[in-house]
């Protein structure tokens, strides 16, 4: 398969603004897997580690049940102590805030930057104090933060930078692929992210002894799963280590997996056609703000603008009228009830938060999908 996919029989509507894609490959995959009736994490699930870590160019990748679930045991192999801080945008997902409150430290809410809703480096700085352990730039959308500045801020404090990259897989930054550009880096493979296992995710770091520490929490703190002891004299000897969870990947779901990365290129092509005419049709609009997207170094997870003339509530139901969905990603975790004790002003946030809107993006849209859109979205300020 290169390039765009065959459309669907029917039209899909209405149409949504994720959709993963899926045909015999991954049906055969997953066939494959309930026939070994070997089901849980084995050797699809090795095989899935190794194609990533061919990809993003780190020593270790360590494959988890979720993006959060990385997270959570990327934050853990810090030995946070209460009162210890970490800085996170604020205009995220609720996963990594809450992973960091769980994780026994206190989130510090950063700014971002109004034309890539990446983290404002700078804000940061005026935000870190003594008790600062680490700082958790998010990649909105796919686009790459500005990591060297961020490296150069947190090196000489002794800062550990965890990247969630959950949007990233399949970007780069300065020719160098997100994965390989900093501490720890966490991604997410999630139904709807570019690549998906259903459910999963990965922690990539260059680090022996991060590495070592993180193997257990992953099998509730055992030091080798059932996979790695079928060989040895007796098998059903185990030793736990330190504590941990439920969080490895299966078998079921690397082949899922698997069978996505073979696709990466043709994913990202797609993406990149799409938000390209999208780009095209908006860009006279004066009601309309695109970010900063930079397609030779990103893989678009999501399509975001900006609404500037007060009325991106009206567009949203106009275009659910339209058989077009869409949604906010998304709504700052600084105004969340979970974390009114962290609340600080964030100005540029909380304007972006009444200002954007996310419009389909995914790679089985055909060209009259996309019209669709792009109609919808004129349509509301030429008023037919």
């Amino acid at each position: 398969m290169t390039g765009k996919p065959k459309g669907p029989a029917a039209p899909i509507r209405p149409l949504p603004t994720h959709r993963p894609y899926f045909d015999s490959t991954e049906v055969d995959a997953i066939a494959g897997v309930l026939e070994s009736r070997w089901v849980g994490k084995g050797a699809l699930t090795e095989e899935f580690e190794a194609a990533i870590r061919d990809i993003v160019g780190a020593k270790h990748v360590l494959s988890t049940s979720s993006g959060t679930a990385a997270l959570h045991m990327a934050l853990d192999a810090l030995d946070l102590r209460p009162g210890d801080e970490v800085l996170v945008p604020s205009l995220t997902y609720a996963a990594p805030v809450t992973m960091i409150v769980v994780a026994g430290a206190r989130p510090v809410f950063c700014d971002v930057r109004e034309e890539t809703f990446n983290i404002d480096v700078k804000d940061a700085i005026a935000r870190a104090t003594h008790r600062t352990r680490a700082i958790m730039p998010v990649h909105y959308g796919g686009l790459p933060c500005d990591m060297d500045a961020i490296v150069d801020l947190a090196r000489p404090r002794g800062w550990t930078v965890i990247e969630d990259a959950a949007h990233a897989f399949g970007s780069s930054y300065r020719g160098r692929p997100v994965g390989s550009l900093s501490d720890l880096t966490c991604f997410s493979f999630d139904p709807i992210k570019n690549i998906t296992c259903g459910t999963g995710g990965a922690i990539c770091t260059d680090d022996d002894e991060v590495a070592r520490r993180l193997l257990p929490l992953r099998n509730v703190g055992i030091d080798f799963g059932t996979w790695r002891r079928i060989g040895d004299d007796s098998p059903w000897h185990y030793h736990v280590v330190t504590h941990g969870w439920r969080y490895e990947l299966h078998n079921l779901n690397a082949a899922l997996g698997l069978a996505q990365l073979r696709r990466l290129d043709d994913y990202r092509a797609r993406k990149h056609q799409i938000v390209r005419q999208y780009d095209e049709a908006f860009a006279d609009l004066e009601a309309i703000a695109l970010p900063h997207r930079d397609l030779d170094s990103t893989f678009p997870f999501s399509y975001v603008v900006r609404v500037t003339d007060g009325r991106r509530d009206r567009l949203m139901t106009h275009l659910k009228e339209r058989q077009v969905d869409c949604t906010i990603q998304f709504h700052p975790n600084h105004m969340q009830p979970a974390f009114a004790e962290f609340r600080r002003p964030l100005p540029v946030t909380e304007r972006l938060s009444r200002e954007i809107v996310t419009l389909p993006l995914f790679f089985e849209m055909t060209d009259d999908d996309v019209a669709l859109v792009i109609d919808a979205v004129r349509s509301f300020w030429s008023g037919a």
